[in-house]
């Protein structure tokens, strides 16, 4: 979206001016007030190996300038393509989109994109339509391929036992750095977003790669604590949506599972952010509750979106009664409202 949303004037303005995009995109003009309100492929088994001295060595969770500006997509604009990359000794992939409106002249935001555990890339993209709302507002979208763990289902090394023994922050890393040599992105708007396990995944991206993510967002989002501990190199903007009745991620948490329950953890970031201890009710009509945190350092914000009696879904097509009528609630389209607000200072993006 080219309209920096910075205030509720400027955005209601915004929305107004860009109307017809919202409507291509899926997104009501009600629903995206919600958030304005709060702002105020085919898998295969992995072989697994440890990584080297030399691989570990290329983990950078520093931001750097994108070289790709100036070079010819090697894929359509408008297509989505399943590409590989070798990291930490071994082939991984992910589907990659790129946007209609795609030119190598212009700094593009990038999202990554991560499935939950036992799904693929190309599910997390029909399952949160990220690759037409790119279209709509000229982003690119990479969804990266979990490997298979020892449960021989797919997912994301985020610490329990069944999870897979990869270094999934290492391959982050590397596949951050190949889609900047490769297109013109913008380093100081790259973004993660990811559902259950893979929403999990966006939390250790948070801890152990704070300097390459502008905002992380989560739904349905399983949070074991992190191996090593979280300790962000800055405080992260984040976005949490989760249903009350969702049984695979209980939202009052899972000793058994070793989950903790969602407002434990989301006051445990908002101590790492330095925000008020208490958050701030902006939205509570039908079944859907809105909370933010505020007075953070560096001026981010952590949202929070309760909907009761949803169960462990990305929700899409809900719709919300309230007092003046029927709203649709679209999380990917408050997902990307919520990542316009936030860029990378520009001395961490490398600019």
């Amino acid at each position: 979206m080219r309209d920096r949303i910075r205030h509720p004037g400027g955005v209601i303005a915004a929305l107004r001016r860009n109307r017809r995009r919202f409507i291509m995109s899926g997104c009501i003009l009600s629903a995206c007030t919600l958030l304005l309100i709060a702002m105020n492929s085919s898998i295969t088994p992995t072989t697994f190996s440890s990584v080297s001295a030399q691989e570990e060595s290329r983990l950078t969770t520093v931001a750097e300038k994108s070289t790709g500006c100036g070079k010819p997509s090697p894929v359509a604009p408008g297509t989505s393509v399943t590409q590989t990359l070798s990291s930490g000794g071994i082939d991984r992939s992910y589907l990659l989109h790129i946007p209609t409106g795609y030119k190598d002249t212009v700094e593009q935001p990038l999202v990554l994109n991560f499935h939950g555990h036992g799904s693929n890339a190309s599910q997390q993209q029909y399952r949160t339509g990220f690759s037409q709302l790119a279209n709509a507002y000229d982003f690119i979208v990479a969804y990266p391929q979990g490997a298979i763990g020892p449960d021989h289902r797919t997912g994301w090394d985020t610490g329990p036992r069944r999870d897979p023994h990869t270094n999934d922050v290492l391959f982050v890393s590397n596949l951050l750095t190949h889609l900047e040599e490769s297109w013109c992105i913008n380093p100081e708007r790259i973004y993660a977003t990811g559902f259950s396990n893979g929403g999990g995944m966006t939390y250790v991206l948070a801890c152990k790669m704070a300097d390459r993510f502008a905002a992380v967002a989560s739904v349905s989002g399983s949070y074991p604590p992190v191996p090593g501990g979280c300790n962000p190199a800055r405080p992260v903007p984040i976005m949490e949506l989760h249903g009350t009745a969702d049984r695979t991620v209980p939202y009052n948490g899972s000793s058994a599972k070793g989950y903790p329950p969602i407002t434990q953890w989301l006051q445990q970031w908002a101590e790492r952010d330095g925000c008020d201890r208490r958050p701030v009710t902006f939205f509570n009509e039908g079944n859907v509750t809105g909370e933010r945190w505020v007075g953070c350092r560096d001026n981010v914000t952590i949202i929070h979106y309760t909907i009761d009696g949803m169960g462990h879904m990305w929700p899409r097509h809900l719709i919300i009664r309230t007092r003046n009528g029927a709203v649709p609630f679209d999380a990917t389209n408050l997902i990307w409202s919520f990542f316009q607000s936030y860029r990378l200072p520009a001395t961490r993006a490398g600019t």
